[in-house]
């Protein structure tokens, strides 16, 4: 009899247990967990992570937590489970500098953050065979490195990235290579030739180099022409190269080295795609296109006059044929954009910018002046943290000059430097924004440039008070396990 008592109170009780625990263990499978500031059970939320480097811990509120779902197809983080509020988030990795965020948790959401990039403490710098460099410029595959060296005497060498080697060797006697930040070394499209400015007696003059014959053309001489600027390879025809000569646009076949064609009349300034030939009218101002071999009627892409100064600093960036900015000659900056529903619109953004580029899906854009970097979107961005067409936030400021400013691979993080230290900035506004330093130069002042393709960090640097050398870094992942 006491038996079947007992039994009967276990049996009973198993029951109880069971009634009581079972809901919490469906509300639980289901996302529900109890929050004791509440008193309720209340629906979570949870944290995506997508980092570099892979191999990461992840702290919320100081607590080391498990890395949760791993999504080995895109090497995401998934951590569930978490209480909606206020969290604090550091995600860290040996070697690596941390990562830190306040987090926002909301029922049923995944709160994400798709591009976190975390700075090595160390980086390894290469150094390439270079002496009393002044500039330097990358091929558009990143192969090759058009070097600039020599003071009354210019120089240009052509360095194989992978083999760390000088391939050819260019001298130009009695020339100065500008250090104007507007004139470059061009590349064209099949890498085959450079067009690069030089200064004699204070007056410009372009010198066109064929690295395969190893023959270097005067442009100037072979067109006749005094004063001309903007000089840039055609992107559909081959050794061909357009310029401006007293506000018109003209084009010349190099390898024909025939009189020289007329594209266009009265221009303030032009870029060149793939799509086409991009280009602002003085008088009217409006902005029109071309064919990229300029042989077709202009066409006129926008309907209101842009009133803008022109002149030398004058320049005109386009995207394609519905995103193209302008910065006028007094530093004003301008942006068309003719959006997805055909709407055109024409904004006076900043004053005072000196340079900008497009991400490479043409959705948004960074500018900036000597102390400040500015994003605007250009389209709507869905991916969080989210932002509306037409937003606009400031990045960083810096009470000393900011320099080299480029997109990051991911174009979430810009690269730049601010006098001898190379930065990282996040474009994630969310809380706190993560700002690293990379490398330290021994140079006050010095061009960077970012390599999306190889993820390396080019910089002219002296070590020791030696001469002006070329360096870089790469911000590939080295995943160090503890």
């Amino acid at each position: 009899m006491i038996n079947f008592k007992i039994k009967t109170i276990f049996f009973w009780f198993l029951v109880t247990t069971f009634l009581f625990v079972a809901p919490i263990i469906v509300f639980y499978a289901m996302g529900y967990r109890f929050s004791l500031d509440r008193g309720v059970f209340v629906y979570s939320g949870s944290v995506t992570l997508k980092p570099t480097p892979q191999e990461i811990k992840v702290l919320i509120d100081n607590e080391p937590v498990a890395k949760g779902i791993i999504n080995f197809i895109n090497h995401s983080y998934h951590i569930d489970g978490l209480v909606p509020g206020e969290y604090s988030l550091e995600v860290k990795s040996s070697q690596y500098k941390s990562w830190n965020k306040k987090v926002s948790i909301h029922s049923g959401i995944s709160t994400e953050f798709w591009n976190i990039f975390l700075a090595r403490e160390d980086y390894t710098k290469i150094n390439y065979p270079s002496t009393s460099l002044n500039n330097f410029f990358i091929s558009p595959d990143s192969k090759k490195i058009a070097l600039v060296e020599g003071e009354s005497n210019t120089t240009v060498k052509i360095l194989d990235v992978k083999k760390e080697k000088i391939e050819y060797v260019f001298p130009v006697a009695d020339y100065t290579f500008s250090k104007d930040i507007r004139e470059n070394v061009e590349w064209s499209p099949r890498e085959g030739h450079l067009s690069v400015p030089l200064i004699k007696n204070g007056k410009y003059e372009y010198f066109i180099i064929d690295i395969g014959t190893e023959e270097v053309i005067n442009l100037n001489n072979l067109i006749k022409k005094d004063n001309i600027r903007q000089v840039r390879w055609s992107s559909g025809e081959k050794n061909t190269v357009f310029y401006i000569h007293e506000d018109n646009l003209y084009k010349i076949d190099l390898n024909k080295k025939v009189s020289e064609i007329l594209i266009i009349e009265n221009i303030a300034g032009y870029d060149i795609s793939s799509d086409g030939i991009y280009y602002f009218e003085k008088g009217s101002g409006l902005i029109y296109e071309k064919n990229n071999k300029g042989t077709n009627n202009g066409k006129q892409l926008s309907s209101s006059s842009i009133n803008v100064s022109s002149g030398e600093n004058f320049r005109l960036i386009a995207y394609d044929k519905d995103r193209i900015a302008i910065i006028s000659q007094d530093k004003d900056f301008y942006l068309f954009n003719k959006n997805d529903e055909n709407a055109e619109k024409i904004s006076k953004l900043k004053e005072g910018i000196i340079g900008m580029h497009f991400s490479n899906d043409g959705k948004k854009m960074i500018f900036w002046n000597n102390n400040e970097i500015f994003v605007y979107f250009v389209r709507k961005w869905e991916t969080q943290p989210s932002r509306e067409e037409g937003q606009s936030f400031n990045i960083v400021h810096f009470s000393k000059k900011i320099e080299n400013v480029g997109w990051f691979r991911d174009y979430e993080h810009i690269v730049f430097n601010v006098g001898n230290t190379i930065k990282i900035a996040e474009l994630d506004h969310r809380s706190l924004r993560n700002i690293y330093d990379l490398f330290k130069l021994n140079n006050e002042e010095s061009k960077i440039t970012y390599t999306v393709r190889e993820n390396n960090i080019f910089f002219i640097d002296a070590e020791n008070n030696s001469k002006n050398s070329l360096y870089s870094i790469s911000l590939e992942e080295e995943n160090i396990k503890e």
